[in-house]
């Protein structure tokens, strides 16, 4: 499942009586979207390696400052 499909399911369960399956897969989803954002970093630090880790890090400070405007 892509991320947007996983977000997608976890907003639909949000809607849901929360019963103990419900929990346990939005738990479930949870780690998954973790493990995907750790594999992202370690993506990103490779990307940094070929375009500069100075350039990834004021990419990631322009990331920060949208996902701040998000909250």
């Amino acid at each position: 499942m892509m991320n947007t499909d996983i977000l997608m399911l976890y907003k639909q369960l949000e809607q849901m009586e929360p019963t103990k399956e419900i929990i346990q897969l939005k738990s479930q989803i949870k780690e998954r979207l973790y493990q995907n954002l750790r594999m992202h970093f370690l993506e990103l630090s490779s990307i940094g390696r070929v375009i500069g880790y100075d350039e990834l890090q004021e990419e990631l400070k322009k990331a920060i400052e949208l996902i701040e405007l998000q909250k």
